[in-house]
């Protein structure tokens, strides 16, 4: 894993918390019975997905392999 593949991960796993409050937070407001709180609901789970998605994005980044511009096997030792 390179430097940038775990800064990235770091950054993932740091959105993880807020995009989880923000979750939780939206299914309470919309179990409510309050119409402001409904209206509210949609919002903050809009708000929870944009960061869970990032997070998740983040988290396919750091894992991904890269393409081995020489045709080589990414495992073999450099020559």
């Amino acid at each position: 894993m390179s430097g940038g593949q775990i800064a990235v991960l770091l950054c993932a796993i740091l959105l993880l918390p807020p995009g989880g409050c923000f979750l939780l937070m939206g299914i309470g407001f919309a179990s409510d019975d309050d119409r402001m709180f409904r209206n509210a609901a949609a919002l903050v789970l809009t708000v929870a997905a944009v960061i869970l998605a990032l997070a998740g994005f983040l988290f396919w980044v750091a894992f991904r392999r890269r393409r081995s511009d020489q045709g080589g096997s990414p495992d073999a030792p450099p020559p």
